[in-house]
């Protein structure tokens, strides 16, 4: 597999929020040549990358799914998810009840 961009990504958003490796390293909480040396690697951590996208406010994973060439996972409905849809919806209906009822009761 050919290697995912991950620092050319980073390095593009740093420069666009206009940040350096100075700025980044006492965001995260790096010594300079901890964030140094993060910076000449050619991969990166997840958990690290999830840090900068936060820091950033930018998805790095979702840029680099585009260039992964699989299928997205296969979606298992689970009956705690189903549950939680379910009541979801009754909520959204006790919602407009309510709301409804505050206009009426207000003159609306």
């Amino acid at each position: 597999m050919e290697k995912l961009p991950v620092m050319q990504l980073i390095n593009r958003e740093m420069k666009r929020k206009k940040l350096n490796p100075a700025d980044i390293s006492k965001s995260l909480g790096l010594s300079y040549t901890a964030a140094h040396r993060m910076f000449l690697r050619p991969t990166i951590q997840v958990q690290r990358l999830a840090e900068l996208s936060e820091l950033l406010g930018y998805n790095f994973f979702r840029e680099l799914d585009g260039k992964l060439p699989y299928d997205e996972p296969e979606v298992v409905d689970h009956p705690e998810t189903n549950a939680l849809k379910e009541r979801i919806k009754e909520l959204e209906i006790e919602n407009r009840t309510l709301k409804e009822m505050v206009g009426k009761m207000m003159g609306h």
